[in-house]
């Protein structure tokens, strides 16, 4: 749904620049699946992604957009990725023992990965949605992928991050937008 003023972002952007920087948090060099050839395509429609995934010709989820054209979604500026990382790193920091105690009890296989990461998720947006909710979704998901990687199942980070903008896409795009989109709101998001 479009709203006047406010610009539309990917939120696949979003997604794996937020996963990328968890990951680069931890060590880990990330390269989205495809090939190499994809990493430069994408470099030309964002160009801070630049080498650091390849990015699909579709997005996740899109049937929930499918009514905005393409060449109405806007590079996301740097702001709403520093503002998005700092919220979550501070997310982090207050609810380091509940992720820990988190990821134990998840048992995370291939096989569980999806049903239990939309578990959580419903969970946490049971209640409705917020910005606070929305920073916890973000870190939860980087948690998932860091823990994918650091037990040697790294191939799950492509999936979480399909699964993350699909439910952004899908659940909450239109609250996002109905609440002032990404950018009028990064006190909120930044401070909940």
């Amino acid at each position: 749904m479009a709203h006047p003023g406010i610009r539309d972002y990917s939120n696949q952007e979003i997604v794996l620049r937020y996963i990328h920087y968890k990951l680069s948090q931890k060590g880990y060099d990330w390269v989205a699946s495809g090939d190499r050839e994809n990493v430069s395509s994408a470099a030309g429609t964002f160009p801070a992604l630049a080498g650091l995934v390849s990015l699909p010709s579709e997005l996740p989820g899109s049937a929930a957009v499918s009514n905005l054209a393409a060449t109405e979604l806007h590079p996301v500026p740097q702001v709403v990725h520093s503002t998005l990382c700092q919220a979550g790193d501070e997310f982090s920091r207050r609810y380091r023992r509940d992720f820990a105690q988190m990821s134990g009890q998840l048992h995370l296989t291939p096989v569980t990965a999806r049903s239990h990461f939309m578990a959580v998720v419903e969970e946490l947006f049971r209640d409705g949605v917020n910005w606070g909710r929305i920073v916890a979704f973000f870190e939860f998901g980087g948690m998932l992928c860091v823990e994918s990687v650091s037990r040697e199942m790294s191939p799950l980070v492509d999936s979480i991050a399909e699964w993350m903008t699909e439910y952004m896409n899908r659940h909450l795009h239109d609250w996002i937008q109905d609440n002032g989109g990404w950018i009028n709101n990064q006190e909120h998001y930044s401070s909940n």
